[in-house]
């Protein structure tokens, strides 16, 4: 094991004690493992169902050598290392309806993580009504320099009012910029498109195209 492996730190959370499988999720300076229901997963976002339907835990239970090797090795599976680990313990957690484990509120950081992620997963509909709750008290900052995300969360969460602020306000001040979709700060271009579908883009930017021809 190298150095650097030595340094990760380790964090190991029952979401689901019982739980059939576990997710791990891997980035530079953490190894954390999420033990879960496949069950609960499939319930609650399509994307889990259709990756665990071709090699879930009971396919990978029903491959082992022996009875014991069922029992002492859950089936894994690994998240993207973009996720941040603590807004993916939020959205499991919420998917197995662990409320007492759910934040009353949370960074405004935070919200565009879990937001990353349940768009990642096609999730977002199952964890409200705890996104309005989360979206409340940042609401006044949806205009502010340094808070353009607002859109992408806006569009995930599909807080309309919220969306059509941010598209008004992105066709004002959005630019391209060597095809790149952003804003200008302090003389840079900020880039906003790394979590934005094209659609969102166009409807922020009518005269948008992605097309160099």
């Amino acid at each position: 094991m190298s150095k650097a492996q030595q340094q990760l730190r380790d964090i190991n959370l029952d979401i689901c004690p019982y739980g059939d499988m576990e997710i791990v999720l891997t980035t530079s300076i953490i190894h954390a493992t999420y033990r879960v229901s496949s069950h609960q997963l499939c319930l609650g976002s399509p994307v889990f169902r259709v990756m665990l339907e071709a090699n879930g835990p009971r396919r990978h239970q029903s491959s082992s050598s022996t009875a014991s090797d069922a029992h002492s090795s859950l089936f894994q599976l690994k998240a993207a290392k973009e996720h941040d680990p603590t807004a993916l313990a939020t959205v499991l957690y919420l998917l197995h309806g662990r409320v007492e484990e759910i934040p009353e509120s949370i960074t405004f950081d935070n919200l565009l993580e879990i937001a990353i992620i349940c768009d990642y997963y096609d999730c977002a509909a199952t964890i409200r009504p705890w996104d309005e709750t989360w979206m409340a008290p940042h609401r006044c900052l949806t205009s502010k320099p340094g808070y353009e995300s607002w859109l992408f969360i806006a569009w995930v969460f599909g807080n309309q009012d919220v969306f059509g602020e941010m598209t008004k306000y992105f066709s004002r001040i959005g630019v391209m910029v060597d095809w790149e979709f952003g804003v200008i700060v302090a003389g840079k271009v900020k880039r906003l498109d790394i979590h934005l579908p094209q659609v969102i883009i166009g409807m922020t930017m009518p005269n948008y195209t992605n097309d160099l021809c």
